[in-house]
């Protein structure tokens, strides 16, 4: 007997492993496609997908028990010597939780934070292309962002700011309401600075301005941000035009005094001005937060604002776990139950049944909307209810590898094995023509049995009809049951 895949998840993250050991082991992206094909031609490995960021590397795996665990950790090994100590590894339900919680961001150094979502996709992508995932990392993955897209609109995980540049527009929005049509200046150009003008673009901010004592540095950041360059000296005109400054110089000396900005106010006939002074030493006079319709904030009031939204997005993420918890539980008891693409099949050809003869019930008569609409919902009623006891009798058997039992069901509803051994797969995206074609190639071994316990059965029918259903042939095996 062939031994069943289980999931696999093993690597290492910023929870496990300093920066140098990540570099050492992280895999560049021209080479994803050839680390992915050494992976699957190990043995026990069957599907693999690898997620390389700067905070984690980690491999999904379809692994053969022991083995393609032993031949995962043999490749990152081989990466890097010293690796075990910082690995963590996860099989079967655990593994799969640990997918949904990367996907779901509550794994990252910033919870909440979307990137992680967009790094997995990609990741799967290049997965694909390299054809090294299957049936079930493919599930695995699409339910993950299934999942994550469910956290992300259920919760507000991802509502509070919890960088210096989300933290520094959340602020610009408190005090001037929205940020469509202002413009705003970044004073410098250091790299958190620039953070957090690429966070005021993306909200609204369309005019964009640089002063930086490096006219070249503040051309090519300009250029980068859309933005217009402007020489060290323009820096009181525009503080007069602007109404969001965002200071991040090297400065040891305060640029801004506060008389400075006590004339710009005066020309500015007070209208409100935010200034987010990012340096260090600071570039503004903290004396200029007196000066009336300023609104002046430093690092430690931004780490303030963030701090209050690191425990609003703590509180989140506990909403998000149980939500991760229970779709885990669900899609891992579903994942190796082969009675789902049974199950999958009957709807189909139930609900396309009901399809068939309300169209052509339709178009012998004149029916107005309300009475379609009537129809149709009467029809899924019925479906529903006289499939709910046979779906949970073979959701049952699919849980419990009854092989027997699914492959009566199978031969029932006209979706037995063919002849040649294969078995019609809803997942392929079978027409209507194909499932009506499998069904009428049933294998007639199973065909003969099937009408030879009907004809032993009919004496009894009125009797069976009342009490539970006589038991069908053992012997039936249906070829998705886990005893294959």
């Amino acid at each position: 007997m062939k031994q069943r895949l289980e999931i696999l998840s093993i690597g290492v993250s910023h929870h496990t492993a300093p920066i140098a050991v990540r570099e050492r082991v992280a895999v560049a992206p021209d080479r994803l496609e050839d680390a992915l094909r050494d992976l699957c031609s190990r043995p026990g490995i069957e599907e693999a997908m690898i997620v390389s960021t700067c905070n984690r590397l980690e491999i999904y795996a379809a692994v053969s028990g022991e083995e393609g665990a032993a031949a995962a950790r043999a490749f990152l090994r081989e990466r890097e010597p010293t690796i075990d100590r910082h690995l963590y590894e996860n099989r079967g339900l655990a593994a799969v939780r640990h997918l949904f919680r990367v996907c779901s961001s509550l794994d990252s150094m910033v919870i909440g934070e979307p990137q992680i979502l967009g790094q997995v996709k990609e990741a799967f992508r290049r997965a694909e292309q390299a054809r090294t995932v299957g049936r079930i990392l493919s599930r695995s993955v699409q339910r993950a962002f299934t999942v994550a897209k469910r956290v992300r609109t259920n919760t507000q995980i991802g509502a509070a700011a919890v960088s210096v540049g989300f933290a520094g527009v959340e602020l610009a929005r408190k005090v001037l309401g929205t940020l469509e049509g202002r413009s705003a200046m970044l004073v410098g150009a250091g790299e958190i600075g620039t953070l957090a003008a690429r966070h005021l673009a993306g909200a609204g901010c369309r005019d964009l301005h640089v002063v930086n004592r490096s006219r070249e540095r503040a051309e090519a950041l300009a250029a980068e941000l859309g933005a217009t360059a402007h020489p060290w000296d323009a820096l009181f005109d525009l503080l007069v035009r602007c109404d969001v400054v965002v200071c991040s110089t090297s400065a040891q000396e305060p640029i801004l005094t506060r008389e400075r900005v006590q004339e710009a106010m005066r020309k500015r006939r007070h209208r409100p001005l935010l200034i987010v002074d990012l340096a260090v030493p600071r570039d503004v006079d903290p004396r200029a937060n007196e000066v009336a319709d300023v609104y002046l904030y430093d690092v430690d009031d931004l780490d303030r604002v963030m701090e209050e939204n690191r425990e609003s997005r703590r509180r989140e993420a506990a909403l998000a776990e149980g939500i991760v918890e229970r779709e885990a539980q669900a899609f891992y008891a579903a994942l190796h139950n082969e009675a789902e693409p049974l199950l999958r099949a009957i709807r189909l050809q139930a609900e396309e049944i009901v399809r068939n003869e309300i169209a052509r019930t339709l178009g012998r008569k004149e029916f107005d909307e309300s009475q379609r609409a009537g129809l149709e919902a009467l029809g899924r009623a019925i479906v529903n209810k006289l499939l709910h006891l046979p779906t949970t009798r073979i959701r049952e058997a699919g849980l419990e590898d009854d092989g027997a039992l699914l492959a009566a069901a199978a031969s029932l509803f006209g979706l037995a094995p063919r002849e040649d051994g294969a078995r019609l797969d809803p997942d392929a995206g079978a027409t209507a023509t194909e499932r009506t074609e499998a069904a009428a190639r049933v294998a007639p071994a199973s065909r003969e049995v099937l009408a030879g316990r009907v004809e032993r059965e009919r004496p009894h029918e009125e009797d069976d009809a009342e009490g539970e259903p006589a038991p069908l042939p053992a012997r039936l095996a249906y070829s998705g049951s886990g005893n294959s």
